[in-house]
């Protein structure tokens, strides 16, 4: 599934889980360890616990406990690998022959930016024992915010899709703020280009892909804003057809945040913890992801604020965490500038 913001992707799973077989063997997982924790949080709500025929795993650890440690030994010492490197990087002449140094430090962890190829090189040297495995585990799963795997991370879609598993991948490639890996490889499908990737799957028939351009969210003044960062998509429609005594899109000056702010109560987003936000508690953009609010008040880039003045897309910075924080509203999106 394809979606904008705000048409209900994830809660297109929790509704899947609600009606699924009790039998069934579902895995859920999820770029993000927030992410992961919303779906939780949203499955507890609905059904009062996660059912125990469901597990819910961040893709690093769907990588690490099912692809990479039981068939290790077909790359190295059975039992070697302890956990992921998240902090450091192979060395720079590093090669794929070399398992010690391109996959594995001397701690005997496994660098987080080759964990997908350190997976798809296990299920190719065991003559596809990973994947058995991985059928044998689950019979349904599911990939939240898919639009955040790169590079071998597809690889080993591609392996999925082709199982016995039942996969449904569900995402928007304009929310696009996180990358598993610093890869290259694929990079012609990273970020918005990921359309292409479905694109040419659902027209070999490996895939279905279910488009969906309606905004349950949003307003149609919140859609139309966030569109313009991606002009030559497809328009969103909102379903959202309550209105306030406050709807839309709105420009305040430092002075007006805290008249607004006690009339309003916006949850106050930001691009990063460097950000003055004037003392109040704020979100950063990226963590806001999967998330809905009344209204939100975002302490714009400088960038940003140019593209306010210009609506050149080109002025605009990071447009994929601008759409995400400017999606996350229901009502209303204020920024200081």
């Amino acid at each position: 599934m394809l979606a904008a913001a705000g048409s209900r992707k994830t809660e297109s799973i929790i509704q899947a889980i609600a009606e699924a077989d009790p039998a069934g063997r579902i895995l859920i997982t999820t770029y993000t360890i927030e992410n992961a924790a919303q779906i939780v949080e949203r499955i507890t709500k609905r059904l009062g616990a996660v059912p125990r025929n469901v597990t819910v795993k961040t893709w690093f650890t769907f990588l690490l406990s099912d692809c990479i440690k039981p068939y290790q030994n077909f790359l190295t010492d059975t039992n070697r690998v302890r956990t992921l490197n998240f902090t450091t990087k192979p060395g720079q002449y590093a090669r794929k022959v070399d398992v010690d140094g391109y996959y594995i430090d001397a701690q005997s962890n496994i660098y987080s930016d080759n964990a997908a190829d350190f997976a798809v090189s296990v299920n190719e040297k065991s003559n596809g024992k990973v994947i058995s495995r991985i059928e044998d585990v689950y019979d349904e799963i599911y990939v939240d915010e898919v639009q955040d795997l790169v590079g071998y991370d597809l690889d080993l879609l591609d392996l999925l899709i082709a199982s016995s598993i039942s996969l449904t991948m569900v995402g928007d490639p304009r929310q696009s703020t996180y990358t598993t890996s610093n890869t290259t490889k694929y990079s012609n499908y990273q970020r918005l280009n990921l359309y292409m990737w479905f694109k040419e799957r659902d027209a070999s028939g490996q895939l279905t892909i279910d488009w969906r351009n309606e905004s349950y969210r949003c307003n149609q003044a919140i859609c139309d804003f966030a569109d313009a960062l991606y002009p030559n998509l497809p328009r969103t429609t909102s379903r959202n057809t309550e209105q306030t005594s406050h709807d839309g899109i709105f420009q305040i000056t430092a002075a007006e945040v805290d008249d607004y702010m006690s009339t309003y109560r916006p949850t106050v987003l930001r691009y990063m913890v460097t950000a003055n936000t004037l003392g109040y508690k704020a979100i950063n953009f990226g963590l806001s992801k999967g998330r809905t609010y009344e209204r939100v008040l975002i302490f714009p880039t400088s960038k940003m604020k140019k593209y306010l003045k210009t609506r050149n897309v080109a002025d605009a910075g990071d447009i994929a965490k601008f759409y995400v924080a400017v999606t996350r509203a229901r009502y209303s999106v204020a920024f200081v500038v």
